[in-house]
């Protein structure tokens, strides 16, 4: 039995380091002023590489990160389904107009409309005398007080 169990513990941790995230390693080659240009190819003025790392997902956790990212979509689908249907019915139920203040049940169950006010005419100016610039006794201004000693202190 004791064979057995050794094979079965072999079996599973080496299954389980293949299921593991790998360490890779790859060379960069800084270009361009200041080195921002960054190729994976050796530059054509020349340079040293710099060595980037990076982790390499396994097989399964690409494939699980595919069905999660699946999951999610079909989620957006649904949200984005019921958000529609969502607004569809706000808009049916908002869509009579609503009337702030009393009004009667007759009115509100059908507005009516009065007939617009005919235009007004243009307006005509009252005729001016014809010696404008004289004024009678009860157009001229009343003459101003003259000055006594109570508005001269």
């Amino acid at each position: 039995m004791r064979p057995f169990a050794a094979l079965l513990t072999l079996l599973v941790i080496t299954s389980a380091s293949q299921a593991q995230t790998q360490r890779k390693e790859t060379p960069i080659y800084r270009c361009g002023p200041d080195g921002r240009d960054l190729r994976d190819a050796p530059c054509p003025a020349g340079g040293a590489a710099d060595t980037v790392q990076f982790d390499q997902p396994s097989n399964a956790d690409a494939r699980a990160a595919r069905e999660r990212q699946q999951a999610e979509a079909r989620e957006a689908k649904q949200l984005e389904k019921e958000r529609k249907a969502q607004e569809a019915r706000d808009l049916k139920a908002n869509a009579r107009a609503t009337v702030i203040g009393p009004q009667s049940p007759a009115s509100a169950a059908s507005p009516t409309k009065k007939a617009p006010k005919p235009p007004k005419g243009p307006k005509t100016k009252a005729a001016k005398p014809a010696e404008a610039g004289k004024l009678d006794a009860a157009q001229a201004p009343a003459a101003t007080p003259a000055l006594g000693p109570k508005a001269q202190r």
